[in-house]
Parts: C-alpha cells; sequence; structure tokens
C-alpha cells in the first residue's frame, strides 16, 4: 500500500508531534528534545557524529500508585521507569534504510528502549528495517502527523535492553546540556518516586493528556 506524502518538510516540525504522541492518555512517556547544537564537540568536528539522539524519554511505570506504594516497591527492588531514545527522519527512503537505522543503532541502543522514527516509509524499507531489527533490535515508529496521538503507532517494536548503558549515557552527558539534564531529571524522579510536565519538552496542547 502506498503510502501517503506529508507536507511536513523538517524534523524540527516532528519533534512536538513525536512528544504529543509520548505522553498521549495510552503512553505516559515523558519526552526530552536533544539539541546538538548544545554540546561542546570536545572529540572534534566528527567527534560526535552520530552521537546524539534527537529525542529521549522517561516512561513512568507506576504512574497512579501512591508514594508509599511506590517507595515500597521500590525497596523491593521493582523498577519505575525505562529510558527510551529517538532518531527522527521525515521520511525513510529504500535507498537510505541502513545509514537511518545504523544512526539510530549508535545513538540510542544505550536506552532500554531505541526507536527510528518517521512519517513517510516505504513498503520496500519496511522490509529492510523488520530484518534489521531481528539483528540489532531497533524498533520503528510511524507518525501521523495530522492526528499523531492517535494515529501514530508503534511498527515494529524494540527489542528491550534490560540494563541502560550508563557509560554511554556518561559520554553523552559530558557533550550535551540537554541530555544532562535529561540525566538530572531521572535522577530526580528516582529520588522523589513523582515529576512535573513543567520539567520536560511536552506541547501546551498536549499536557491535558497527562
Amino acid at each position: 500500500m502506498a503510502e501517503p506524502e506529508t507536507s511536513v518538510q523538517s524534523e524540527h516540525a516532528l519533534y512536538p508531534l513525536l512528544a504529543t504522541f509520548l505522553i498521549s492518555r495510552h503512553r505516559k512517556i515523558y519526552p526530552k528534545r536533544i539539541d546538538e547544537k548544545k554540546s561542546s564537540n570536545s572529540h572534534g568536528k566528527e567527534g560526535n557524529k552520530w552521537l546524539h539522539p534527537d529525542m529521549v524519554g522517561l516512561e513512568e511505570l507506576a504512574s497512579g500508585w501512591s508514594y508509599e506504594m511506590k517507595n515500597l516497591s521500590a525497596k523491593s527492588g521493582a523498577r519505575h521507569a525505562k529510558l527510551w531514545s529517538f532518531e527522527v527522519k521525515v521520511d525513510i527512503p529504500r535507498s537510505k534504510v541502513r545509514e537511518y537505522y545504523f544512526q539510530a543503532v549508535s545513538n540510542s541502543s544505550w536506552a532500554n528502549y531505541g526507536y527510528l522514527v518517521a512519517v513517510n516509509i516505504k513498503d520496500d524499507a519496511m522490509t529492510e528495517l523488520r530484518l534489521l531489527n531481528e539483528l540489532h533490535g531497533i524498533g520503528i515508529i510511524r507518525l501521523d502527523p495530522d492526528n499523531p496521538a492517535d494515529d501514530s503507532a508503534i511498527e515494529i517494536p524494540a527489542r528491550e535492553r534490560l540494563e541502560v548503558d550508563w557509560g554511554t549515557c556518561n559520554r553523552i552527558a559530558s557533550e550535551n546540556k540537554d541530555f544532562l539534564k535529561y540525566i538530572q531529571l531521572t535522577a530526580h524522579f528516582y529520588d522523589t518516586k513523582t515529576t512535573s510536565t513543567k520539567e520536560w519538552d511536552i506541547p501546551s496542547h498536549a499536557t491535558s493528556e497527562v
């Protein structure tokens, strides 16, 4: 089935759409935009190539629980959050599948879940993406620009990484202020068992979904 073309021309225009999908009523993943322009580039011009994801997220697993229940479950060793990472593209043509996919492998495999996100994904590209997912575990999200909360979908689920690669997190945080803020927000969440929508990059129209 042919994919409809979108009028969206910029990856930057997709970030709030992805954020809306992540924080929507059927999910509770707090999104944070990672701006590579805020990186120090201390390793030289190409030293940070494919280091930064476009967006990251914190999934709250015990949403709606009381503080006492969250605290007790934490003491028992239960996880209260999973970390997500996203590489965003407008289109994924067959000719760019491997380049885009391995960019996502490079910058998102540290997380519990890593995803390549796009609006337009050709059928022949999806065939190759399924093969690559079997090998490397990065999933695929198709964004709907007209109704991102309800009509966007996870086309290929990511394979869960049970433990976050904190060494890679440290590498990214040492270069990028946005990612450092993400790590700080995650640490604060584990300390307090709660977080605020004001601390995350959530479009104003989507806050009612939380």
